[in-house]
């Protein structure tokens, strides 16, 4: 338990960091993304799920999915420049994987998966996307 704890609080620190260290260029305008955003985790590993990512107003939550594939759907809100997605299971065998995606206006804008150490963990961490 202690464990899952540690997980936890390492991967709201890693997304929150994340959102809050962007900064945006107001130097040339870009064309906007979509806020219509996507988290999903997939993958054939089994054992205890964290999902932690980035909310439509910007702040941090924690989902504990009990199965894969697990999704969430938001909708960012303006003024918010930065969206992320950690995962992590625990208890798992060695071997079998999990894939972290984040989808922006139904495509995919980043990807990672990692597969099951040896400990029965696999971590996810800090897969982030800046909105245009």
């Amino acid at each position: 338990m202690k464990t899952m704890n540690v997980l936890k609080t390492m991967l709201c620190i890693l997304v929150l960091g994340l959102t809050i260290s962007c900064s945006k260029d107001k130097d040339a305008p870009i064309p906007a993304d979509s806020r219509n955003v996507k988290y999903e985790i997939t993958g054939n590993a089994t054992g205890t799920f964290d999902a932690t990512y980035i909310t439509g107003s910007g702040t941090g939550a924690n989902a504990v999915p009990t199965a894969l594939p697990w999704s969430k759907e938001v909708v960012i809100q303006a003024g918010i420049i930065s969206i992320g997605l950690s995962s992590a299971v625990i208890g798992a065998t060695p071997g079998k994987t999990i894939t972290a995606k984040i989808y922006v206006g139904g495509v995919v804008k980043k990807e990672q998966s990692a597969t099951v150490e040896a400990n029965g963990t696999a971590i996810i961490a800090g897969l982030a996307y800046m909105l245009k």
